[in-house]
């Protein structure tokens, strides 16, 4: 097992990584159902570059199509779905360049429902420096506000996200802090977190044609008495959960954000909204 000490360094010498090796990932998405087989390929482009068939597009907020339960990217010819978790490792993970390349399906597996399994398959294959700098991007201070929700960035001497979360019993209210650029914290405390739903909610997102590789396996269902399918993995696992989709969603910047980010009530629609206020705003 390698050890995350290189994952750390980037910060100090502000240069972009990719992989050292290839990674295969096999399984079956959570919302086509259908068998995905998706290849990680070390680039130097310095981009996160999607591949499926003879497609590809950059992993960025100007190829978002939908935000219906997961983030769809794509343009005319080419459509991959449920891309955040991966996207969320590889932020999360400290890699900035690499090939996505879909050899099966067009969703990344959903395996348990976090982005765990992705996490440590970067880990054990370590990363390697590309001659490009990261870039960074930041504001003295922006707000992105739609009716209950709100993000908020500061320019800070710390990157941090900061999540509030509102939900029905037995979820609740729920806040925690995270670190935005620090892997082994992300590996730990972040990639674990499952994606969940409330039970009464299921029938509806099967009607929108989603879910349809969604079992008690990858996703955590609560009831109004508690959890269906077994024990969480940490009291607040929903509100880590969802920085972990705000990281993958914050990964279509292609810029890493610097700053304290404070997130109420938020979903993907409007962390897309966010990261596109920013890039225009203040992006170069």
């Amino acid at each position: 097992m390698n050890s995350l000490k290189g994952l750390l360094d980037w910060r100090k010498n502000l240069k972009k990584r990719t992989i050292k090796r290839e990674i295969f990932f096999e399984g079956v998405g959570l919302h086509t159902g259908e068998p995905s087989l998706v290849k990680l390929v070390p680039s130097e482009s310095g981009k996160i570059i999607f591949f499926k068939g003879n497609h590809h597009f950059e992993a960025h907020y100007t190829y978002v199509m939908e935000t219906r339960r997961g983030v769809v990217l794509g343009d005319r010819s080419s459509t991959v779905y449920t891309v955040e978790h991966l996207l969320s490792s590889l932020y999360g993970m400290g890699v900035d360049s690499v090939d996505v390349v879909f050899e099966k399906g067009a969703e990344p597996p959903a395996f348990d429902g976090s982005s765990l399994f992705f996490s440590e398959k970067i880990r054990e294959s370590g990363l390697v420096e590309i001659d490009r700098e990261v870039v960074f991007i930041t504001a003295p201070h922006l707000e992105y506000a739609s009716q209950n929700s709100s993000i908020t960035l500061q320019s800070s001497g710390e990157d941090v996200i900061t999540y509030f979360i509102e939900f029905k019993a037995p979820i609740g209210t729920q806040v925690y802090q995270a670190h935005l650029h620090d892997p082994e914290f992300y590996l730990e405390n972040i990639a674990p977190a499952r994606t969940f739903i409330f039970d009464f909610e299921v029938e509806k997102v099967k009607e929108m044609g989603l879910a349809k590789g969604g079992s008690p396996d990858n996703t955590v269902v609560f009831t109004q008495n508690g959890v269906y399918n077994g024990k969480l993995r940490f009291d607040n696992e929903p509100v880590r959960h969802k920085i972990l989709d705000f990281i993958g969603d914050a990964a279509l910047l292609g810029k890493r954000i610097k700053g304290s980010i404070f997130i109420k009530k938020a979903g993907h629609t409007e962390h897309i909204e966010f990261i596109r206020k920013l890039e225009e705003e203040h992006g170069i």
